[in-house]
């Protein structure tokens, strides 16, 4: 009797969960092995892991929109797998400048992608790696096998001391509209995705927001919002790396390179911290 009183508890707080952003944990994951995602960039503040990254570039990294948090001081450690203590292996900087999409809106969740210009050069080694945009801007069908990585809060209620990883597999925008209701529209901008197995709780949570999505052996998403954390059957929701948000992150970073019109390019795409 205990038992069913606690799964109809459970149940009743899944209902009312609100949607959130990065609410979405690898809950049915596992540990990876260390440094196999070496493109992985932990966005912390006083060594708490806040967001996840992917390093696209030695100076660059992409997130969520949403993971901007106006005057808090933020660093990245890159070539982490216990990302809260200082690791012979990490690589630590301090964000230079936040460069959200213009687009970006909190309130459709659309457009919810960020680059971060850090305040050194990443050294690439066997721990430290980029991860290359994606070479194919085509939708991904509903059941691609995909992947998830990152730090945020596990099963436990409390964040992973390591990376952690779990696989899912996309689930089409029509279904996840009518599961998301009048929360939230699905966009052709955005991708969803859920466990392989309907009756395991398979996702990404608070702490994963901004890391990338891996499907087809590319870089496919950004984690950005879900609802409730590790509901079965419930879809996460990923920002879609399209033709028109790898434009726009060529785009900035050229921008950056270049030196004339630099202040221009500030004041246009991005803050200075």
């Amino acid at each position: 009797m205990t038992s069913h009183l606690l799964a109809l508890l459970l149940s009743l707080i899944a209902v009312i969960l609100p949607l959130r952003y990065g609410c979405m944990d690898i809950i049915g994951g596992h540990v990876v092995h260390p440094h196999s995602w070496p493109y992985m960039a932990a966005i912390q503040r006083k060594n708490l892991t806040k967001c996840g990254g992917a390093l696209v570039e030695k100076q660059w990294v992409l997130t969520a929109a949403h993971c901007k948090l106006n005057k808090l001081e933020f660093g990245v450690a890159l070539g982490a797998h216990q990302a809260s203590i200082a690791e012979k292996e990490q690589q630590i900087f301090k964000v230079m400048h936040y460069c959200p999409n213009p687009q970006f809106s909190r309130s459709s969740k659309e457009n919810d992608i960020m680059l971060l210009k850090l305040n050194g050069i990443a050294k690439l080694n066997k721990y430290v790696q980029l991860l290359p945009l994606p070479h194919s801007c085509e939708d991904i069908k509903p059941g691609t096998t995909c992947k998830v990585g990152g730090w945020g809060v596990t099963s436990s209620g409390k964040p992973s001391k390591y990376l952690q990883e779990a696989t899912l597999k996309i689930f089409s925008r029509k279904s996840s509209e009518s599961k998301y209701g009048n929360y939230t529209k699905i966009t052709s901008n955005m991708l969803c995705a859920v466990g392989k197995n309907k009756f395991l709780k398979r996702h990404a949570c608070q702490g994963d927001s901004g890391g990338p999505l891996i499907s087809v052996g590319q870089y496919s998403g950004i984690v950005t919002f879900g609802k409730g954390c590790g509901r079965r059957a419930m879809p996460g929701v990923y920002t879609r790396l399209t033709e028109k948000y790898i434009d726009w992150i060529k785009k900035v970073i050229s921008l950056h390179r270049d030196p004339r019109g630099r202040q221009d390019s500030f004041n246009k795409y991005c803050t200075v911290h």
